[in-house]
């Protein structure tokens, strides 16, 4: 189990954000637009969904903030006779909250906000063209928490994380065939940045085991045996609730390709339906770690070469017998594949003034069925884990995830009240594609309900405004005490990830978000510029 503090890294893609910040529109709609694509964002949602531009070239500029809480609650399981019968962990009784947003901006690092600049991009059409170009920039998938209390049990869970593919160029186009139907591609080009900061520890009873040993023989008048076994055994031992280490690791992948293809049908004002295919991106995501490690844990380690018998056991069973404080270097966090995906949507118009709007979303998570990160030496950790029956190598890591694939509906409505206004309403059912008995805490998103809402507003010059807010809700997740063999399990085999061995866990998460859109003619766009810098006294013309 001490090696679970390397696995944040390989379980944190499941805990982003699947396009949820994409466009103010789709926000608001509970992502419900593949009939009705967003505007620019089309590109993204249903690429067909562009020739809905007008002639011209217009602009887009997309602004986005989010607020998230992420309560666990521990309790200790009364059945649960504890490791060697050391039962009191500190952490049962307790819980924590996790607040802060944190994201990684290209060139400036990860950093904690409450949002920025999310998406943006323009679009250009001639005159009596069928074909519509458009670029645009956009966020995907991502998500990123930290928490900076280090007390909170929640540390064991990652004291940071981020994981985002920021798709930094997208050029697409569209192609109207005729009144009635349309076809789109997009080809994206994009950047996957991952990066954990955690606490690690190890309850189980061969750690404990070491601890209750070292008790016993803490002995001082046994000279000869002390030669060749220096007493107390195994330095004094680890205490099944102690930190024994602590993680740190930043990766990239720069250029992490992908397409989209969509096409759109409408017959006519009463219907339409609309088809994207988004395809899988592949990443091999490299960067540097740092492992640190307790001075018990230390402890243990120089034990074991403490004396020529010993040192002969450790090398017989490939295990360190020379500590030291910290092992640094690089990293490969090999194949990881965010899925490819389908969705299916249909719009109903009754009336002028209403659109009712639904949508079927498939994801293949199931191509994730286990995880790999490769190390550059061979890390302690791993050597010792090798004793509980670990067989993947010094400097291998391999997790187990068995990812399921998801179907999940959403639906919207969207209300024309003036000319000038329309107020949208949207539901989104979304379900995990982890498995409950394969849960970890790093993994924030068990099934979610999405509400959103928002506006959009036509003005004058063909300007539109766009206001949405969304709100992301489970309550009252459980995994009772060795529900998870990735979470709680106290089996001795389970040697992986299971921080909070013997406890219940809950766990209750809502996010909100809030989220403002522009869009206008590049022509008027320039105007204003024009005017604002002549207030300053400066010409962009003459």
């Amino acid at each position: 189990m001490i090696v679970y503090g390397l696995l944040y890294l390989n379980n944190a893609h499941a805990a982003l954000f699947e396009q949820l910040a994409v466009s103010t529109k789709a926000i608001s709609l509970s992502n419900t637009v593949t009939a009705d694509p967003p505007g620019l964002m089309s590109v993204h949602y249903n690429p067909a969904g562009l020739s809905h531009f007008g002639e011209g070239s217009y602009v887009n500029f997309m602004v986005v903030a989010g607020y998230l809480e992420k309560t666990i609650k521990l309790k200790q399981d009364e059945n649960f006779d504890g490791f060697m019968e050391i039962k009191d962990d500190p952490l049962a009784g307790k819980e924590g909250t996790t607040r802060d947003l944190y994201i990684y901006v290209p060139f400036l690092g990860p950093i904690t906000t409450p949002g920025g600049p999310a998406s943006g991009g323009l679009t250009f059409r001639s005159p009596g063209s069928d074909i519509t170009l458009a670029y645009a920039y956009y966020l995907p998938f991502g998500g990123g928490l930290i928490n900076k209390d280090e007390n909170d049990p929640g540390r064991f869970a990652g004291k940071s994380l981020y994981l985002q593919h920021l798709v930094y160029a997208a050029p697409a186009i569209s192609y109207q065939v005729n009144s009635k139907f349309s076809v789109g591609l997009t080809v994206a080009m994009g950047q996957t940045a991952l990066g954990v900061k955690t606490d690690a520890r190890a309850p189980s009873d061969m750690i404990a085991l070491t601890k209750v040993v070292a008790d016993a023989t803490d002995i001082q008048d046994l000279p000869f045996v002390g030669e060749f076994i220096p007493l107390p055994m195994f330095g004094g031992g680890v205490g099944p609730y102690e930190t024994v280490a602590g993680a740190k690791m930043n990766l990239r992948d720069e250029f992490s390709p992908s397409y989209n293809i969509g096409a759109l049908w409408e017959p006519n004002d009463f219907f339409s339906f609309g088809l994207c295919y988004q395809s899988p991106i592949k990443a091999q995501l490299e960067g540097n770690y740092k492992l640190t490690y307790s001075e018990q844990m230390r402890k243990v380690i120089d034990w074991l070469g403490s004396t020529s018998l010993l040192r002969a056991m450790a090398e017989v069973l490939s295990i360190p017998s020379q500590s030291v404080p910290e092992q640094t270097g690089r990293i490969l966090y090999k194949d990881l594949e965010f899925p490819q995906r389908v969705q299916f949507g249909v719009k109903v118009r009754p009336i002028k003034q209403l659109k009712l709007l639904a949508d079927l979303h498939w994801s293949n998570w199931s191509v994730m069925k286990d995880n790999t990160l490769i190390f550059d030496q061979d890390i302690q950790l791993l050597q010792l884990v090798r004793l509980l029956g670990y067989q993947e190598g010094f400097r291998t890591l391999t997790v187990e995830r068995k990812m399921k694939d998801t179907w999940h509906w959403s639906i919207g409505s969207e209300v024309e009240l003036k000319d000038w206004l329309c107020l949208r309403l949207g539901y989104e059912q979304r379900k995990t594609s982890v498995q409950h008995h394969l849960y970890d805490p790093m993994v924030p998103l068990p099934d979610l309900d999405i509400y959103g809402a928002g506006m959009g507003i036509h003005l004058k010059n063909d300007v539109e405004v766009d206001f949405a807010l969304a709100y992301a809700v489970n309550k009252g997740y459980k995994v009772k005490n060795n529900g998870s063999t990735h979470l709680n399990s106290t089996y001795f085999a389970d040697v992986v990830y299971n921080p909070y061995s013997g406890l219940h866990y809950e766990q209750d998460f809502f996010a909100l978000l809030g989220s403002f859109t522009v869009t206008m003619p590049i022509d008027y766009l320039v105007d204003i510029l024009d005017y604002a810098f002549k207030k300053v006294g400066i010409s962009l013309f003459d």
